[in-house]
């Protein structure tokens, strides 16, 4: 029987130059990512992009949790929008993947922590829409892509009381890191908003089922210099653990 549980991080894709030999394609996470997840009691396994998304089944069934982390942008086509000037590098291949998962976790109750594209994906897989760059907001727009280091922490975050975020952070704000240029719009179908920036921009949402918990910042990187983000993973850690131990 296992105990700690494996928590699949959902790769992603980039292609590196090489100055003797021709460009290739690499799968890839963040080193920090796999650090938030062997630290705070999961196994970090990281999920190439397949290409074809259901050839991920077998390692999707094998996780106890997932984590959908940042990267490129989300391809307006899936809420519906032609795209915009400002919209940046889309992947189909990463979204046709990253979309299977979700709905994979979704029909299998796996328990999912969605960061920055993570949680703008998993918001479009619910059904709900996103500004294609924050400029096309009305509002007065805060600096959502901070120039400075990934674990210095830009503005503040307000959570909303009676959230499981609320519960995890056990503050009513903290401030984190931004780095972003898209966001949430409209919010997807049986998704809670749990906490915005000072200028509206929503930086959090969960399912009430906790089946789903999605920040806007990076908390992968800001494990030292605010160290209560390590409770993100760890609470992923623990909905896993309790979903391995009653599994469908």
């Amino acid at each position: 029987m296992r105990h700690q549980p494996i928590i699949g991080i959902l790769g992603n894709v980039r292609r590196d130059p090489d100055p003797d030999f021709v460009s290739v394609d690499r799968s890839y996470t963040n080193t920090a990512c796999v650090r938030a997840i062997d630290g705070n009691g999961g196994v970090p396994v990281i999920l190439p992009v397949p290409e074809d998304p259901r050839l991920s089944d077998p390692a999707l069934a094998l996780c106890d949790g997932l984590l959908f982390p940042g990267g490129w942008d989300v391809d307006p086509c899936h809420y519906g929008e032609p795209p915009h000037a400002k919209l940046g590098p889309v992947l189909p291949e990463l979204d046709a993947f990253w979309f299977h998962a979700a709905a994979y976790a979704s029909e299998h109750h796996i328990p999912m922590l969605g960061i920055c594209r993570g949680m703008q994906l998993l918001n479009v897989a619910c059904g709900g829409s996103l500004y294609q760059d924050i400029g096309e907001r009305a509002e007065k727009n805060l600096l959502h892509a901070q120039q400075l280091r990934r674990d210095t922490p830009t503005h503040r975050v307000l959570i909303e009381p009676d959230s499981r975020l609320r519960r995890i952070l056990e503050a009513e704000s903290v401030y984190a890191n931004t780095l972003h240029h898209q966001s949430v719009k409209a919010l997807g179908k049986g998704l809670v908003l749990t906490a915005r920036a000072e200028d509206g921009v929503v930086e959090a949402f969960e399912s009430p089922d906790s089946l789903i918990v999605a920040v806007q910042w990076h908390p992968e990187d800001l494990l030292r210099t605010i160290p209560v983000m390590s409770r993100l993973f760890m609470d992923l850690c623990d909905r896993a653990l309790e979903r391995q131990r009653s599994p469908d």
